[in-house]
């Protein structure tokens, strides 16, 4: 009886596992699809707003 019971909490356990790692996975597909579709000016846009972070980030750092 206690095998059944363990077996069946397993069986539940891994099929929310697997659920979630397919969520995990249509999502992560989503973003690679995005950054796919990404053109030159929205990737020299991405690397400007980046760089101004980075320059912000060192400013701090020297304060």
């Amino acid at each position: 009886m206690a095998s059944q019971t363990t077996d069946i909490v397993a069986k539940v356990l891994e099929q929310q596992v697997l659920q979630s790692v397919w969520l995990v996975e249509e999502q992560l597909d989503k973003e690679l699809e995005k950054l796919y579709r990404v053109d030159e000016d929205e990737l020299e846009k991405l690397k400007e707003r980046r760089l101004e972070a980075f320059k912000k980030s060192q400013k701090q750092m020297q304060v």
